[in-house]
């Protein structure tokens, strides 16, 4: 039986989330344990959320939670939290999707994405609802080489308009050209300046510029993480890389990398995490070849497209 999903089905729900964590992290030991029943109240108590439950009897089978929003980018969409979706039989998972997706729907929501783990049984039911790859995310260890002669330093405000603001444009630029295609566009230079000002406002965020040939050809940002499903206290979140183009293929990422690692080793933190669109040829390839490996998949289906 599905049923509509209520604050009694928290408990149940947690236990489907904990089983299926605890898999996750056989698979992949870097995830970081943690609260199973805080990470399902905390996906259940969102603004927009509603979903369903599958009940066999009085156990639970699967339960799947989306939470209707608006970004200037997506317009209104629906998003499946990483704590948002377990079902024991991968087939009880599209049923759920059939019963709880119309709603989002209805409310405006064609854009519906979901946070799914990647482990091949979790994944395929969303496959065979219609949902493709969209963006990766990633963990490794901490710990890095030397950036060699790589000349690594800390950014500091004065840097913004010189160094920082041209390489910002470059990760829109890049982002919306072959093959990844997003039809994002930039938003304004005031608005990019007034964003990045902010990090250095930011006690736990790290701002690292690499030079070469006496300017600046790269820059890489660390950030605090938040709360969820496999990220501890002890977590990083490598946040932004750009490089800029006429620099590639000078070793100006895998150094910035390498040195935020041991940045992130010195300072406590166990591991880094970070996401890349996959269509990216440049960031697909270019973060597993620095050590991180796939944690959770974000799957999109765009409806009424056809």
């Amino acid at each position: 039986m599905i049923a509509p999903f209520a604050g009694e089905h928290i408990a149940g729900a947690a236990r489907l989330l904990a089983e299926r964590h605890a898999r996750h992290r056989a698979a992949e030991p870097l995830l970081a344990d943690g609260d199973a029943h805080a990470w399902v109240e905390q996906a259940w108590t969102r603004d927009g959320v509603s979903g369903v439950v599958a009940l066999k009897g009085d156990e639970m089978e699967g339960y799947l939670l989306g939470r209707v929003a608006e970004s200037r980018f997506w317009q209104t969409h629906a998003v499946v939290d990483r704590a948002g979706a377990v079902a024991r039989d991968p087939e009880t998972m599209r049923d759920l999707y059939a019963a709880a997706a119309p709603h989002w729907l209805d409310a405006g929501a064609r854009l519906q994405v979901a946070n799914v783990p990647a482990l091949a049984d979790q994944l395929d039911p969303w496959y065979r609802l219609g949902f493709g790859q969209m963006q990766l995310h990633g963990v490794r260890e901490t710990g890095g080489g030397e950036p060699g002669a790589m000349a690594i330093r800390t950014a500091v405000r004065d840097d913004l308009d010189a160094a920082i603001m041209p390489l910002a444009s470059v990760i829109w630029e890049h982002q919306a050209g072959a093959a990844a295609f997003t039809g994002l566009h930039a938003p304004s230079a005031d608005e990019i300046r007034s964003s990045w000002a902010e990090s250095f406002d930011v006690p736990d965020d790290a701002l690292f510029l690499a030079e070469l040939n006496d300017g600046v050809a790269g820059m890489l940002l660390l950030e605090a993480t938040q709360p969820d499903v496999g990220v501890g206290e002890r977590t990083v979140g490598l946040a932004v890389c750009a490089v800029a183009p006429e620099a590639r293929g000078h070793g100006v990422g895998t150094a910035l990398v390498e040195h935020a690692l041991g940045w992130a080793e010195g300072e406590g933190y166990e591991t880094v995490i970070t996401d890349w669109r996959v269509p990216n040829l440049l960031s697909s390839r270019f973060w597993p070849a620095r050590g991180f490996r796939p944690t959770f998949h974000r799957l999109h289906r765009m409806l009424r497209s056809g």
